[in-house]
């Protein structure tokens, strides 16, 4: 009795990772996005999918999630580290670069889809005020769903991928404001607007100061002291407080906690840590981010939306031409080539997931009727699914008004245009750095030392916290796109890690690296680094140089003498 007790206690949970686990590879097989993936599998377990019928099948109890309302809770976490990873890609240096994007087409996409967004609801039945929040929600598109699918086509880097990364990158901005709008909407009962805004200003004013002040002072000195010790565990545990403390501050004064959770991401986006936190919580940020779109496919109830099927598809086509007809309208008021707007207006005609966190915190705050969030969320999750067949549509017409084939991309990088990696930054680190700022190189540094990180940092060089063995690492910090990588490690088993990880994952990537000696040169060399140079051999070298000057021979023999003797230690050792 005591074992069924006790599986009954994990029963939610065994099957959220079972459908995480086997139902959404099985609907990925299928091309679906996972996204959507977590959502159906929501829909399917949940109380209004397979658990409706668990009074009459007792048996379908043990393979449905029954509590919604306890899997919120959940759902909310994954919410907080969805906006703690995009306040890690809010650093000032991207959003200058697409500043003119950026500030100008994403926030008049925003503003304007907005507007008619709002008086089409109007026009529905809808106040003011929710009208404007769920109007607000619905101008966004799927940052997650569009980004995967730039990538996974090779697009990215083409003019119009970087056109809609703009426009993402804003509309991933605005959220914070709009969650901080509902939040001042969201007030008790008896107080009236005027009262509830003041008073979320001024306690979220007094929250977010205190969240700058520790991401000044008091972050920076935990996330040094973690990484002093080594222990990937340990620096992960203060990087989930620091998410998880800033979601709660937030929280405490009347915002939400997803707001609270971006700040923290955005104080880290400019910091030391930034590469080493993105490769940490990789590998469990998809699962957390499951669980939110597990509960709003959940609080889908098929039913309704069968029965409302007429006014969904009505609400349905109102968005996705709303949204196209805005971005067509202003990428010809920017200077848009016609062929890119069409593209990208096709490709963020949809709605995405913060759409589904706004019109939950709405709903959850009393804005929205159970009636008006579940028509909304269907809407989106329909649009969501559409994203793909609306970006061949847009493909297809922008490759007709170009008068070529659209499924050929046009890359505006070359493969190698990053910086100059350097793998340690100790003394022989150091050394490469100034030579490398001499001949104005750029250059990228890791390493896992934070004291030896912060003291470089103060004196503005471009140095990172990171292990520089790891792969994850690695990608953030761009070794992608390396002209070369430098190993410096004096540590003859790291050196070897961090040459692996490089030659594995990059083998079209020159690799440089110190070696103690001749034979540990040539083991190196075994493993793919293209040039080794054994730090023994040429520091006894180099000594025998300056006492062979010291006793007056000519420097052109010195030179000579000690390339004669080089040659002569590599034969030797041969």
């Amino acid at each position: 009795m005591a074992g069924t007790e006790a599986i009954a206690q994990f029963k939610d949970a065994m099957v959220f990772l079972a459908a995480a686990g086997i139902g959404v590879p099985l609907l990925q097989r299928l091309k679906v996005n996972p996204i959507l993936g977590f959502m159906l599998a929501g829909m399917a377990f949940g109380p209004y999918g397979l658990g409706r019928f668990a009074a009459q099948h007792p048996w379908l109890g043990w393979v449905t999630i029954n509590d919604a309302a306890g899997f919120e809770g959940l759902g909310e976490v994954g919410v907080i580290f969805l906006l703690f990873t995009i306040g890690l890609d809010v650093s000032f240096a991207r959003l200058w670069t697409l500043r003119r994007q950026l500030f100008g087409l994403g926030s008049a996409q925003v503003l304007a889809t907005a507007i008619l967004l709002a008086g089409a609801l109007s026009l529905a039945g809808l106040a003011f005020w929710p009208a404007i929040v769920a109007a607000l929600g619905l101008a966004l598109s799927s940052t997650a769903i569009v980004i995967q699918l730039l990538v996974g086509r090779h697009r990215f880097a083409t003019p119009e991928g970087q056109t809609t990364f703009a426009v993402l990158l804003l509309q991933d901005l605005t959220v914070v404001p709009i969650l901080f709008l509902v939040g001042a909407l969201a007030a008790p009962h008896g107080e009236t607007m005027s009262a509830q805004v003041l008073n979320t200003m001024l306690y979220g004013t007094l929250a977010v100061t205190a969240l700058l002040l520790a991401g000044r002072y008091v972050v920076p000195a935990a996330m040094k002291a973690a990484g002093r010790a080594g222990n990937h565990e340990i620096f992960l545990a203060v990087v989930l407080l620091v998410a998880l403390a800033s979601a709660a501050a937030t929280g405490a004064a009347g915002l939400p906690t997803s707001m609270g959770a971006f700040l923290a991401g955005a104080m880290l986006a400019e910091s030391a840590f930034k590469h080493q936190i993105e490769a940490d919580i990789e590998p469990f940020k998809g699962l957390l981010l499951g669980l939110f779109f597990v509960w709003v496919g959940m609080s889908i109830d098929p039913e309704f939306v069968w029965s409302n099927i007429g006014a969904i598809l009505t609400g349905l086509a109102a968005l996705v031409a709303i949204k196209a007809i805005v971005l067509l309208a202003l990428g010809a008021a920017f200077r848009v080539p016609f062929a890119i707007s069409i593209q990208v207006s096709f490709l963020l005609a949809h709605g995405g997931e913060f759409a589904l966190i706004l019109l939950s915190a709405a709903a959850g705050a009393g804005l929205l009727d159970h009636e008006t969030t579940q028509t909304l969320i269907a809407v989106v999750v329909l649009s969501m699914t559409l994203t793909a067949p609306l970006d061949e549509l847009g493909r297809r017409l922008g490759g007709l008004v170009e008068g070529r084939r659209a499924e050929r991309p046009r890359l505006q990088t070359a493969d190698k245009d990053g910086a100059v990696i350097i793998g340690g930054f100790g003394r022989v680190g150091q050394l490469i750095a100034q030579v490398l700022d001499g001949e104005g190189v750029p250059w990228l540094a890791l390493d896992a030392d934070p004291g030896r990180v912060a003291r470089a940092r103060s004196g503005g060089m471009p140095v990172f916290f990171g292990d520089a063995t790891r792969k994850e690492v690695l990608l953030r910090a761009g070794a992608n796109r390396a002209p070369v990588f430098v190993v410096t490690l004096d540590n003859p088993q790291l050196a070897e890690r961090m040459v692996r990880a490089v030659h594995d994952e990059w083998p079209g990537t020159p690799l440089v690296a110190r070696a103690k000696d001749w034979k540990h040169a040539d083991h190196l060399r075994s493993l793919g680094v293209d040039d080794v140079i054994p730090e023994a051999v040429e520091g006894s070298l180099q000594l025998a140089a300056h006492v062979l000057e010291g006793l007056g021979l000519d420097e052109d023999a010195v030179i000579a003498r000690i390339a004669e003797e080089r040659e002569r230690s590599k034969t030797s050792h041969e």
